[in-house]
């Protein structure tokens, strides 16, 4: 009996070699080649079949070769054109260890592929087919399929993608400087040496390289300060200089309420800037959600910090509500507020109620009151927590349609077992569907009328709601219950005909327009200067700041896909890495 394992039995880490390995941890969804290259360390068994002797001028520039090489057979492009390639994605390069300013020419690469790297041919090419494969399967724009396909682009280039992507950046970076930036007003004390711009630049290094607020701004100010020739030991007013107190002490001098006044007016300048430069989509949809940004610290005298829902990995939070714009390559925040203190809550405007953090109605009518002057919403989306009798009222004050999953409570579920015919898949509406509750400066048990959908599903489907963990307050069903989804919307849906039962489905299917939030969230998150601050006046600025960056991002995309003038997708052809690693290779040069 032979002592050699059957293929089958082999773990696949034995399978791969050493550098498919590290392919292999590090792809997923979205990874693209500037953060693979960023993570990959060439294996020194590689290093050493190198056949240049150590005195040799190009020695040190193995690893940024060898790197190229695996990219051109990944993606199937020639050798001799990595030249051309490297220039028009720098992020790319830089992330291989090349010094963008000084990549060799293409018969270099050339002549390494036949020389330098002859005995590594095979090795390269059989990672390169790998890395492919595992790209392929998580869905990573990585591989021959180089991310912009004929069919998606009308044979527009890489190249043409690429040099979108640098136009409308500076141009978003320019706006922002321009138009965005003088809406946060920083305070600056007397004869500072610094400008107003300087700490905003600041913040904006920070974020993008998610840099604790204080170091952070020690550590870029000294760059600020010498490419600005101020001296530290000579300029008497350098104590007022770009430091971290310097920084924190300025956000300090702000309140809450101008905090985030400021960051509104700036993401609605971004918004009303975008327009001009190409069809942007109206009416839009528009997204209401609660976001939370985990807590760890200290809670005594925290009036902004609450508690969690008990699916959250973490005990204590920060809660900011937000209006998102949902549309055709459109996913941007343009209002937001903090929420959690009770006493920064009108609660004295719901009678009979016992004292809340914050109260879903009115969180709705602050953001629609934010969003309203340059928004007309087709619809608002916002998900169960909100399906409350005061947002309903809230909605019909402003004259907004809405849609939301409406809670499963003992009632609704009866409705559902009665109505909706989950063996055929035929949804179910009730028109004047009424039901009561605590609305602002009524009573604590006033009636409110929607109308109420029942739609048939898979309850294992993340959507229309699934997934989603039940609220405090409301009652957990079981498996079989939850086939059938209940909705609360003013939209017109009717169940008479089987073209009206088309119709409403169609109408809920629009619900997963939202889809993405949650990852939205996360992403915000990326662009975030992290602070162990306990003054919440800093930690709603950083977040605030994380929004306009992260809105900076999707300008970008939408920009370069409008430029490309193909069928927008949801999902953006700029990652947030690449464009992470663009501006921070713009902002180095800058400081």
């Amino acid at each position: 009996m032979s002592d050699t394992p059957d293929i089958d039995d082999l773990d696949l880490d034995r399978v791969l070699n050493q550098l498919s390995k590290q392919a292999d941890d590090v792809l997923e969804e979205g990874t693209d080649w500037a953060e693979l290259g960023q993570q990959i360390d060439v294996p020194s068994t590689y290093r050493n079949q190198d056949p240049y002797p150590e005195w040799h001028a190009e020695v040190n520039d193995f690893d940024p070769m060898f790197l190229a090489a695996l990219w051109a057979k990944t993606e199937k492009e020639s050798i001799t054109g990595l030249s051309d390639r490297l220039e028009d994605n720098p992020e790319i390069a830089e992330a291989f260890g090349f010094d963008t300013d000084e990549i060799p020419h293409g018969d270099t690469f050339a002549r390494a592929w036949r020389n330098r790297f002859e005995d590594l041919h095979t090795t390269i090419e059989t990672s390169a087919k790998t890395i492919d494969e595992i790209a392929t399967e998580r869905g990573s724009p990585i591989g021959g399929h180089t991310g912009l396909q004929p069919d998606e682009t009308n044979g527009t280039s890489k190249r043409t993608e690429q040099r979108l992507l640098r136009q409308k950046t500076k141009e978003v970076l320019d706006q922002m400087a321009d138009i965005i930036f003088p809406a946060l007003n920083l305070p600056r004390p007397e004869n500072a040496i610094y400008d107003e711009e300087d700490l905003l630049e600041l913040l904006t290094v920070m974020g993008i390289n998610s840099e604790a607020a204080n170091n952070g701004a020690d550590i870029n100010g000294d760059r600020l300060a010498e490419q600005k020739d101020i001296h530290p030991t000579e300029d008497p007013f350098y104590e007022d200089g770009m430091r971290g107190e310097t920084l924190l002490n300025a956000i300090h001098e702000l309140a809450i309420e101008e905090i985030t006044d400021m960051v509104n007016e700036a993401a609605g300048r971004a918004l009303t800037r975008i327009k001009p430069y190409a069809d942007f989509p109206e009416p839009v949809f528009l997204a209401i959600d609660i976001t939370y940004i985990a807590y760890y610290g200290g809670r005594e005298k925290m009036e902004w910090v609450s508690g969690t829902p008990d699916h959250k990995q973490y005990d204590w939070c920060h809660k900011f509500a937000t209006a998102t714009l949902v549309g055709d390559g459109v996913h941007m925040v343009v209002g937001m507020i903090p929420v959690g203190n009770a006493e920064r809550t009108d609660n004295d405007a719901y009678p009979g109620e016992e004292e809340q953090s914050f109260v879903h109605g009115d969180v709705v009518r602050k953001l629609i009151g934010i969003v309203s002057d340059y928004i007309t919403p087709r619809c608002v989306y916002a998900d169960r927590a909100f399906a409350t009798a005061d947002t309903v009222s809230a909605f019909e004050e402003n004259n907004l349609r809405y849609l939301m999953p409406a809670p499963r409570n003992k009632r609704a579920k009866r409705w559902l077992r009665r109505n909706v015919d989950m063996e055929r898949g035929i949804v179910a509406t009730e028109q004047d569907w009424t039901f009561h509750g605590s609305v602002k400066h009524g009573v604590s048990n006033e009636q409110v009328t929607t109308n109420l959908i029942g739609l048939p599903g898979d309850p294992d489907e993340r959507q229309y709601g699934y997934g989603e963990e039940p609220d405090d307050d409301e009652e957990i069903v079981d498996e079989e219950d939850q086939t059938a989804v209940p909705f609360y919307t003013n939209l017109h849906v009717d169940d008479e005909t089987a073209l009206d039962r088309r119709q409403t489905k169609r109408q809920v299917e629009k619900y997963n327009r939202r889809g993405g939030i949650e990852t939205a969230f996360k992403k915000i998150k990326e662009f975030a200067a992290w602070t162990t601050s306990k003054e919440f006046e800093v930690r709603n600025f950083h977040f605030g700041f994380a929004v306009l960056l992260y809105n900076a991002w999707l300008m970008v995309d939408f920009l370069v896909q409008a430029g490309l003038d193909v069928e927008f997708r949801p999902k953006p052809r700029i990652t947030a890495q690449r464009f992470i690693a663009y501006i921070r290779r713009r902002l180095n040069r800058l400081i």
